[in-house]
């Protein structure tokens, strides 16, 4: 058997994005811990030009696309000092470039592999075409997949990180995912294995698939996800920031990660304590959608009179800066596959403040302090004692070293194999 990975959206996100989203920040290291395995075991795959096959891509260039996302834009980190209008405009020029440079970048991937190839000649029965991303922008996925099925005796394989389109309609703006319910709808009963990143998930996909009438050729089978990611060595903390002075809230600011309920915790964090008393408040992420209101809260508090931080874009220098000299981290969100922010702040021994919704507690475990998304007051008590009891926060943090064990991304893959086997 051999593992053939579809990393074709990996490609398309860095066309039109400045830093890798959870999808692919999980696949990218989950591609570089596949990569180690010997080469007649594992392979990679693009679509072809024409998106009716696959084309049979080298490793150095997905390694390529992804080690570009962890870099991000240093330009754009400087964000932090511009008003709201100029880094609009940056942001705009910049993802304009790259858009127009799309066409021949898609000719660098697909047609440039004229050469490779097809992996209809390639395949055997028994490989498995594998898909861990986030491939729905295909418009008719299931035709190659089902093709190669076919004419190869090829299996596959599909993770899903999460059904948020289909069951939490109010995060998302109309036409933000029109593909993706006919992409569940068409792939999830074609699977010859389903893996989710949670047991959540897997429940999720479990009730989705019976409520739709679908059916699956067997149980969702729920993978370990590593903590963590790959480290470069760590940039200088941004200007203004020194360690142990700030909370850290990794994430795109969008409404489903609740950066809200953040907002109003500091703006009576400052009410009722003395300023010097209040940690500066970092969000690190870039803007998404449905957020207009709180952006212009921001704009208007002036950015809690420099008591918040917007970090957009920041690399991945910059995040192990930030990561490592935070007081604790924050993730509150509403709903999430799995949640990669909070699992990365316990690799780095950091105190998370953690939503108790959805998957959540299943990346925390033990070691996060969690909060109710929709009740403000009660995530102010918790954080508030945490800046008002630095040896609680001592002793969370001890726990932690003492207690946690953090999982390689090779743990992930090994059971990526395992499950398609």
């Amino acid at each position: 058997m051999k593992l053939w990975l579809d990393v074709d959206d990996l490609f398309v996100f860095a066309r039109q994005s400045l830093r890798p989203s959870g999808i692919q920040r999980l696949t990218g290291e989950v591609y570089a811990a596949l990569a180690q395995f010997e080469s007649a075991e594992v392979g990679f795959v693009v679509h072809d030009s024409l998106e009716v096959g696959f084309k049979v891509i080298d490793w150095p260039e997905v390694q390529k696309a992804y080690h570009n996302l962890t870099l991000g834009h240093r330009l754009l980190q400087a964000s932090n000092v511009q008003d709201s209008s100029q880094r609009r405009t940056t942001i705009v020029q910049h993802l304009l470039s790259r858009a127009l440079r799309r066409p021949a970048q898609q000719k660098s991937i697909a047609d440039s592999q004229s050469n490779a190839p097809d992996l209809r000649e390639l395949a055997t029965p028994g490989d498995v075409l594998c898909s861990l991303g986030a491939p729905w922008h295909h418009p008719c996925y299931s035709i190659p997949v089902s093709d190669l099925m076919r004419t190869t005796g090829s299996r596959f394989a599909l993770l899903v990180h999460d059904l948020m389109p289909l069951l939490y309609r109010e995060f998302f703006e109309v036409g933000r995912a029109p593909r993706f319910a006919p992409f569940m709808r068409a792939m999830l009963p074609i699977a010859d294995v389903v893996m989710t990143n949670s047991r959540s998930t897997a429940k999720d996909v479990l009730r989705w698939t019976q409520s739709q009438g679908l059916l699956l050729k067997g149980t969702p089978q729920i993978i370990p996800i590593a903590h963590g990611f790959t480290r470069p060595p760590p940039a200088q903390l941004p200007e203004g920031l020194e360690p142990g002075s700030f909370v850290l809230f990794v994430s795109t600011i969008e409404t489903r990660k609740n950066h809200w309920q953040a907002f109003r915790v500091w703006t009576r964090l400052l009410q009722d304590l003395p300023r010097e008393g209040v940690p500066t408040l970092v969000f690190a992420g870039s803007v998404g959608w449905m957020v207009d209101d709180l952006m212009k809260a921001i704009e208007s508090t002036n950015r809690l009179d420099g008591k918040l931080v917007l970090l957009h874009d920041a690399d991945d220098a910059t995040l192990c800066a930030l990561y490592r000299a935070c007081a604790f981290t924050l993730f509150t969100s509403y709903y999430e596959g799995w949640g990669l922010p909070v699992s990365d702040s316990l690799s780095f021994g950091k105190v998370c403040v953690a939503s108790q919704a959805a998957s959540i507690p299943e990346a925390g475990g033990e070691f996060c302090l969690y909060v109710d998304p929709d009740n403000t007051t009660g995530a102010y008590e918790v954080i508030r004692g945490l800046i008002n009891s630095p040896r609680l926060l001592r002793d969370l943090e001890m726990r932690i070293a003492s207690k946690f064990s953090p999982l390689p991304w090779s743990v992930t893959a090994k059971a990526i194999i395992q499950a398609v086997s």
